[in-house]
Formats: structure tokens, C-alpha cells, sequence
């Protein structure tokens, strides 16, 4: 077929796919501008292409042969005196898009918009969609009102009130972002106001959750969590409940997050140096740390037994640990001690402060930024300086652990 010809079934049909990443239009001279794209999968599209002042517009009508000649004809006549009239139809489509767009594609815009958000966090933002809001997810944007959201915080807030107020913030951070990013032809938002803020005073109080295992309490703790591999359920699952403890023991040593902990690899563990690295943590910045001499006796025995990359690996090792719930469980059972994984970074600066180590030295244990300007910008601390105060934490938590 001719680059320029008048379009007929049995020519359009007989289209060869295109060459791959090539994408060839051939025009119709029935109607000037219309054309026919073609892929190298074979996809054939109605196209129509005409100048708007200097640029050139090409907009799709729709595919062949869903679309018949006719009526691509028709559809390009349209679109043509639409242009002639300085009107592009690409901007209209686009206001149109955004006018349907629904909840689930407006995260996902802000979810790529937002290209620093990690793994976890936008995990999380899913769940808290398909869990609490999934019969909004293909609901319009425009169409979600502050009245609905109000009566669905209340209805989550049943179930968790910290849930409740998670979903918010999620939805928040969306309506916040399609402010900012839809606009019409005359750059105006299509979304004017942000709903979840009428409901604010509305929200449910949290607490500050603040448990820690008391020194008292560590004795008991600290012998559960060792006799992990020896508990008669673990017999089968020695080699994991050994990864668990030894897990669960370096997140109260050094106040890791989980997730650090729990995604070290070997590359980030400087026996010789007697360092650790996290990389890419919560607030974007490198973490390092000293080890003591108790964690280093502890990661040259897991070294030994490596089988992967990761320190604390799952059932395969070649893959990072997934959760310790059921040896948390266990723990918790064994020992009357109540705990979450964050409760030992807790834990960590609490016997910190009991030791009157200084704040700004806790902070960088535990990896928090320094809004100080002086000390931010102008003062560089070595790492070693970390070795003393690490070491001091160390043996006040193996003192209380072994005062039973």
C-alpha cells in the first residue's frame, strides 16, 4: 500500500506488521490528515494529524477495524474543525481523564509521582486499599465526598482506630496530590478542596505507644529468646529458630529498625572493621554503625553457617527473612514478656538514656536527623565515637539480662 492512497478494507487489511520499534502511517486521501498507524504487533489505529499554529497534533480516534473507514472518516472530520478552531482534543481527552479518574489510578499517579516512597510504603498503601477501601477504588476522585468520608473513618475506627487514621492520611496525601496535578484547559484545579480535611477534628486520638522490656523483665526475655532452638517446636526448624534469635538479639544490641535488620546482607557486615552498614534507610541516609565485640562473636558464627547473601535469611537462603511472628509468639509465651520487634529499638535508646549517654549521640545510634543547623552542616562526627557508647549499652543490657 502507498504512503497516500484512499483507504479500502482490502488494503488495510492487507497492512504488513511494522518493523520492531518503527511505527509507519500511511494517509488517507479520501480525507487529508487521517492516517493509519501500525505496530509491529499489528495493531492498526485511526490517526488524525494536522498543524495547530507551529506543532503538529496527532490524535488517536480508534482502532482499525473496530472502527470502520466511515467512520474514522466522520471522527476526523470532528477532530479537524476542532483544531482549525485552536482547539486541541489531546488537552480535552487529558481534562476528560482526569474528571473520570478513579481512586485506584490516582494512587498509583501519586505513587509514581512520589518515586522516593519505598517498598513497604506503598505495600501499605495497597493493603490499606484493598482492605478498607476497596469499594472506592473505581469510584471517581470527584465523586468521594466529605460526608463519606467521615462515615467510612468512623466504620474502620471499629475495627482500629490507628487503621482508621492511616487510611486517612493515604487519602489525604492522594486528594493533596490530585490538587496539585489535574488541571484544566485554563490550568485550574479540577479538584478544589481536600474532603479528608473537613473531617480532621474528627480524628481518632492516638496513643503514643511507649512499651519497652523493662529491666527487670530482660532476665526472662533474654533466656526465652535464647532457648529458641532447643523449644520442642522448633526441633524440626532449628536452623530458623537459630536465624530468629540471632535476629531478634541484634535489633536490641543495636536499635536497627526490623527492616534493616532483617534485609542485612553480608556486604554490609565489616567483620575486620568491626562495622555495620544500613543502606537506604527510613529517613534516606546511610546508617553505619560500630559493633561490639559480643555482636561480632555473634555474626562470625552466622557467617560460618552462611548458605546466601543474607544475614538473617528465610527458609530459602538465598532470599531475606520474611517475618518472626511465630518465634515472637513464642517468646512471649515462654517468658510472660509482652513485645513488638520496634519495642527493642525502643528499648535500645531507653537503656541509652538510663545511662545518661548524650541525646545527640542516641539520635546517631539510631540513625535520626539532626535538625540543628550547626551540628548538621558543620560538625562531622567519626563513627568511631560510636564504639564506647555502643559498648556501654552492651554491657548494661547483658548486666540486667544475667541479674535474675
Amino acid at each position: 500500500m502507498d504512503k497516500h492512497s484512499k483507504f479500502t478494507v482490502k488494503e488495510l487489511s492487507a497492512l504488513p506488521n511494522a518493523e520492531k520499534g518503527k511505527r509507519p502511517i500511511y494517509y488517507d486521501t479520501g480525507v487529508s490528515g487521517l492516517g493509519i498507524r501500525v505496530t509491529a504487533t499489528g495493531v492498526k489505529s485511526f490517526i488524525v494529524r494536522k498543524y495547530m499554529g507551529n506543532k503538529a497534533v496527532l490524535t488517536t480516534l480508534g482502532h482499525y477495524p473496530a472502527m470502520t473507514i466511515a467512520q474514522a472518516r466522520s471522527a476526523a472530520r470532528v477532530t479537524l474543525n476542532e483544531i482549525s478552531d485552536g482547539n486541541n482534543p489531546n488537552t480535552q481527552k487529558a481534562i476528560n481523564r482526569v474528571k473520570t479518574i478513579t481512586l485506584r489510578e490516582a494512587m498509583n499517579d501519586y505513587i509514581i509521582h512520589k518515586h522516593s516512597l519505598k517498598p513497604k510504603t506503598i505495600r501499605d498503601y495497597q493493603i490499606l486499599l484493598d482492605k478498607y477501601l476497596s469499594d472506592w477504588a473505581n469510584k471517581e476522585l470527584v465523586s468521594i465526598t466529605k460526608s463519606m468520608i467521615g462515615k467510612k473513618h468512623a466504620t474502620i475506627g471499629n475495627t482500629s482506630i490507628y487503621r482508621a487514621n492511616a487510611t486517612m492520611r493515604l487519602l489525604r496525601a492522594i486528594f493533596n496530590f490530585a490538587m496539585n496535578e489535574y488541571e484544566d484547559s485554563s490550568n485550574h484545579p479540577i479538584i478544589t478542596y481536600n474532603p479528608v480535611q473537613k473531617i480532621k477534628d474528627s480524628w481518632f486520638k492516638e496513643k503514643v505507644r511507649t512499651n519497652i522490656i523493662q529491666p527487670n523483665d530482660l532476665g526472662d526475655w533474654f533466656t526465652s529468646v535464647n532457648n529458641l532452638p532447643n523449644n520442642k517446636v522448633n526441633i524440626n526448624h532449628k536452623a530458623s529458630s537459630e536465624t530468629i534469635r540471632d535476629y531478634l538479639l541484634l535489633l536490641l544490641f543495636t536499635g536497627l529498625r526490623a527492616s534493616e535488620g532483617r534485609n542485612l546482607t553480608w556486604d554490609d557486615i565489616d567483620l575486620k572493621n568491626k562495622l555495620l552498614r544500613v543502606y537506604d534507610t527510613k529517613n534516606g541516609e546511610d546508617h553505619t554503625l560500630p559493633l561490639t565485640d559480643y555482636l561480632v562473636e555473634l555474626l562470625t558464627a552466622r557467617k560460618e553457617g552462611s548458605l546466601g547473601d543474607y544475614v538473617f535469611p528465610g527458609y530459602d537462603p538465598q532470599k531475606a527473612l520474611v517475618n518472626a511472628n511465630k518465634q515472637v509468639k513464642r517468646v512471649i509465651d515462654d517468658s510472660g514478656v509482652q513485645f513488638i520487634l520496634h519495642d527493642l529499638r525502643r528499648t535500645f535508646a531507653s537503656y541509652a538514656n538510663n545511662l545518661h549517654i548524650q541525646h545527640s549521640t542516641i539520635k546517631r545510634l539510631l540513625n535520626h536527623k539532626e535538625k540543628d543547623v550547626t551540628t548538621k552542616h558543620y560538625i562531622q562526627y567519626s563513627i568511631e565515637t560510636l564504639r564506647d557508647p555502643m559498648q556501654e549499652i552492651t554491657d548494661y543490657i547483658l548486666e540486667k539480662a544475667n541479674d535474675k
